[in-house]
């Protein structure tokens, strides 16, 4: 499948990597993210024989190690990486793309994010429970600046967003340097934080149609729709006429056979 006019080629079904490193499901029932390095890399590896060569993590996931080891596992040039960063000002951007090609192991990555944009800047707590300031899509312009910089360099192959809000959706449509966009999609409607679902749909479709890749996560919201997975994947399977990819997050290779399975029952091939 190809990611917008990104020029990257991936599977329909994205790795999703926390449940590796973070713990996963239902409220009452959560679980996961015990796997070392080795196990990850091994499923990573599994995974793309199995033709999911498009993985998803970042660096406050915890699971750039076990990318990392999956990349040793396959030749690079058969997966692509999703990666994300906070950074805000272009130093902050520089470094973020240093860190990542460094801790992957790697000479590019293949996608580069300003990761979880809110529609006004906010204090949060990031997955690894520390305090960060998240800037809105003006206040990480210059952090923008610096992944196109990379981009042109060839450590970076695209440059992409990832937010849970239908207003900074609207607004990435206005920003040609931005790829690919990503966020929040699942048959409940969580995550998404303004804007009514059929609202956060529309600004998907507008992205695609404008040529910007789209991926959506919390299809399973962070586990917690893990009961209701195959319900939860066919609804977001339905959209596939303007969703290039699903990330959704696995932590075992029968999680990934069960998903790759599903998605050939409704993709065909």
């Amino acid at each position: 499948m190809r990611l917008g006019s990104s020029g990257l080629t991936v599977s329909r079904l994205c790795y999703g990597t926390e449940p590796f490193a973070l713990k996963k499901g239902p409220d009452d029932d959560r679980g996961q993210g015990d796997k070392t390095p080795e196990e990850g890399g091994r499923i990573l590896a599994e995974a793309s024989k199995l033709g999911v060569n498009f993985w998803d993590t970042s660096e406050d996931y915890g699971t750039h190690p076990h990318v990392a080891e999956g990349l040793r596992r396959v030749k690079r040039g058969d997966v692509v990486v999703a990666d994300k960063s906070n950074a805000a000002t272009y130093e902050e951007g520089l470094e973020a793309v240093k860190l990542s090609l460094r801790s992957l192991g790697t000479n590019y990555v293949d996608l580069m994010f300003l990761h979880n944009l809110p529609w006004k800047t906010v204090v949060r707590r990031d997955a690894s429970d520390r305090e960060y300031r998240s800037e809105n899509l003006e206040g990480r312009m210059g952090a923008l600046r610096a992944f196109v910089e990379a981009k042109e360099t060839g450590e970076v192959r695209a440059v992409a967003l990832s937010t849970h809000s239908t207003r900074v959706l609207r607004e990435a449509l206005d920003v040609p340097e931005i790829d690919v966009v990503c966020t929040s999609l699942n048959r409940h409607g969580a995550v998404v934080v303004d804007g009514t679902l059929g609202e956060h749909l529309q600004a998907i479709c507008d992205l695609h149609d404008a040529g910007k890749g789209t991926y959506v996560i919390k299809v399973l919201n962070a586990g917690r729709y893990r009961d209701e997975a195959e319900a939860c994947i066919r609804y977001a399977l339905g959209y596939g006429d303007f969703i290039d990819a699903w990330n959704i997050g696995m932590y075992d290779i029968a999680d990934v056979k069960r998903n790759v399975a599903l998605f050939r029952e409704v993709f065909g091939g």
